[in-house]
């Protein structure tokens, strides 16, 4: 690289090596004084005021912009003012209800014991379930009675082993051995 654009890059602070232009600089007298110029140059420029250009400049060239630009379009007038659309809160209402009603049922059952006072609820107590099974049709007859309640596929043993099961599973798993809720209330 040129030693006079190194030193012109060192002055601006751009990228140089420090220690091998001043190594280079204290060798060459020559050198170090072109340094000294250039130093007191660019101090002059910097020192110098920033001139601004005349106003009747300014002007002329703005008006020779405006002249060179395409021709501006006329504004046009605001459309008319129109109601909101409320197309999307007519389209919500039905699944609101929908998911209110949800919640009303599911809140009903919540602070509802969880049990019906109908049959099904006897057939789920443990007794009942013995007392079931003792009463279980084993006769011919009582089975050729079934037959038409009961699809060919299947066996009346197998069917009623397993509607003993699902009974004690429901009898296990029954709310009322868990115990009911109780309200906390505090003091």
């Amino acid at each position: 690289m040129d030693d006079r654009l190194r030193l012109i890059r060192y002055l601006y602070d751009e990228e140089v090596d420090e220690s091998a232009l001043a190594r280079r600089l204290s060798d060459d007298p020559d050198l170090y004084r072109e340094y000294e110029e250039l130093a007191a140059t660019k101090r002059a420029l910097d020192d110098r005021p920033a001139r601004r250009p005349d106003a009747a400049v300014v002007d002329q060239v703005v008006d020779q912009a405006r002249t060179a630009a395409p021709p501006a379009a006329p504004p046009s007038e605001d459309r008319p003012a129109r109601a909101p659309s409320h197309a999307w809160a007519r389209r919500l209402q039905p699944a609101g209800a929908a998911l209110a009603l949800l919640l009303v049922i599911g809140l009903g059952w919540w602070q509802g014991d969880g049990t019906s006072d109908g049959p099904a609820a006897d057939a789920a107590a443990p007794g009942a379930i013995d007392g079931a099974s003792r009463q279980a049709p084993t006769t011919a007859q009582t089975r050729s009675s079934d037959a038409d309640a009961i699809p060919a596929w299947d066996d009346g043993e197998e069917l009623i082993r397993i509607q003993r099961r699902i009974d004690r599973l429901q009898a296990r798993s029954a709310p009322d051995r868990w115990g009911s809720l109780q309200r906390v209330s505090r003091p």
